[in-house]
């Protein structure tokens, strides 16, 4: 079987631990390289995160880092979730990587792999859109040699981070308009289906069961469910590992029902900066463009397939100790 052809472009972030560790478990993938963007955390950290996770998972994935700053956002970051790093955890932490950092700028890294080969690239982004924009901004041309784009970001229900907007879109929403009206082929993966996409205590309890002690991918997943509202509210039994969500799907399409819509970013200010409107009309102008929102997700298969990959991403990095 041929494998996918990826580039996972993330800010880490426990979830995209998750989503890295999917993507790299499935064996569906040749991820050609891992790019950094400020995000979670700033590039330092976030950049030195998706580096300690490709190494410990035992590849050899190119990881470089972004953009510094979102295009004109300023913002603190979210430490109260993601701890200090970026990737906080309970307990045991990821092994220092055994390598640096790929030399370049990881924007016009995606430029030039993607024309290196036109159709065949899949962007998977799973934090701010800074570093797809400014690959967009060098070289327009890209948007019709990208295979597709899948990303975690937004919501037609509301945010998490304002009433209206979610994290991922509200830190660079100029970018994010950028993106979407770039006519790449894009998925959208949005809190309509991204808060329902939790693992419970059960799968939590198999993880953690895994390999004994030192287990530093229980204990990252185990920070993050601490610092969940939801799971303090009771609204879900365990964490929304949000980022899985397009790896996910590119992994196996029934997981979701998507719907094409027209859908903008709001850049002006104000209390809707960073939101995400979908036009659900019939009538919608014909000329706006459109892109698939995912709304419906088979949650127990889902995260079925996330326990696995955090199982195997548990085991793997304790026979590298």
């Amino acid at each position: 079987m041929t494998r996918r052809r990826l580039i996972i472009d993330c800010d880490p972030g426990h979830d995209d631990f998750a989503a890295i560790a999917l993507a790299v478990t499935s064996g569906v993938f040749e991820i050609e390289a891992i790019t950094a963007v400020c995000g979670n955390a700033p590039l330092p950290r976030t950049a030195a995160n998706a580096l300690a996770i490709a190494d410990a998972l035992g590849t050899s994935i190119p990881v470089y880092a972004g953009a510094v700053a979102p295009l004109l956002h300023r913002y603190d970051f979210p430490a109260a979730f993601h701890g200090v790093t970026g990737l906080d955890s309970a307990g045991a932490t990821l092994p220092p990587p055994r390598r640096p950092l790929a030399p370049g700028h990881a924007a016009l890294e995606i430029a030039a792999r993607v024309n290196a080969a036109p159709g065949e690239i899949t962007l998977a982004v799973v934090g701010p859109m800074t570093n797809v924009a400014l690959a967009l901004a060098l070289d327009p041309d890209i948007a019709s040699k990208v295979r597709e784009l899948v990303f975690m970001g937004g919501g037609i229900v509301g945010g998490n981070v304002t009433a209206r907007a979610e994290f991922n879109i509200w830190a660079d929403p100029e970018a994010a308009a950028i993106v979407l009206n770039s006519g790449i082929k894009t998925t959208m993966f949005g809190l309509d289906v991204t808060n329902r996409a939790f693992i419970d205590t059960d799968d939590l309890k198999r993880l953690r069961a895994a390999v004994p002690a030192p287990n530093p991918v229980a204990d990252i997943i185990q920070f993050y469910s601490e610092r969940s509202g939801d799971i303090a509210a009771g609204r879900v039994p365990g964490p929304a590992l949000h980022d899985t969500c397009p790896i996910a799907w590119l992994i196996d399409p029934t997981l979701f029902q998507t719907e094409s819509l027209s859908v903008t970013v709001e850049t002006a200010p104000g209390p809707g900066y960073g939101a995400t409107d979908a036009d659900r009309r019939t009538w919608a102008p014909d000329h706006l463009p459109r892109i698939d929102v995912a709304l419906e997700l088979d949650r127990p298969r889902l995260a079925r397939l996330v326990t696995d990959a955090l199982v195997e991403a548990a085991r793997r990095i304790a026979d590298r100790r």
